[in-house]
């Protein structure tokens, strides 16, 4: 003979029920506010990240022109032969070597400029986070 529980078993199941549907509901918000925080902060990381790249694409646009400038006119301009040495003189008039030396200046220039505009801004950054601590530590 089977032995039956004294409790109600279609009352205990129905108590079931609503607890797991509120387990259910609270797992839901959850999974909700998760997925919201999370959709936010990749959101703002990859704006972040896009105007990174905006800033830094110029000066690494030059670095490479530079790079690249300085090798091209070592190779086709003034090689490192008995030959390259006595073609130089005549190698350095052409059109693609004056090009290329002046891309090779203008690019070494630019980004001497642009670690004077950095170094600047870092300096001003400092010199105003200064000058709010000593105002605050004056009051």
């Amino acid at each position: 003979m089977p032995i039956q529980s004294s409790k109600n078993p279609t009352k205990n199941n129905e108590e079931e029920d609503t607890e797991l549907e509120k387990t259910s509901i609270n797992s839901d918000k959850f999974c909700k506010t998760s997925y919201e925080y999370m959709n936010s902060f990749f959101t703002i990381t990859f704006n972040f990240f896009q105007f990174i790249i905006k800033i830094s694409g110029i000066y690494l646009l030059w670095i490479l022109l530079h790079f690249s400038a300085s090798h091209l006119y070592v190779k086709f301009c003034v090689p490192n032969t008995i030959v390259g040495f006595v073609m130089s003189p005549f190698m350095t008039a052409t059109p693609h070597c004056q090009g290329l030396r002046w891309l090779v200046y203008n690019a070494a220039n630019m980004i001497n400029n642009m670690w004077i505009i950095l170094g600047a801004w870092i300096c001003s950054t400092i010199l105003i986070v200064n000058s709010n601590n000593a105002v605050d530590n004056s009051s």
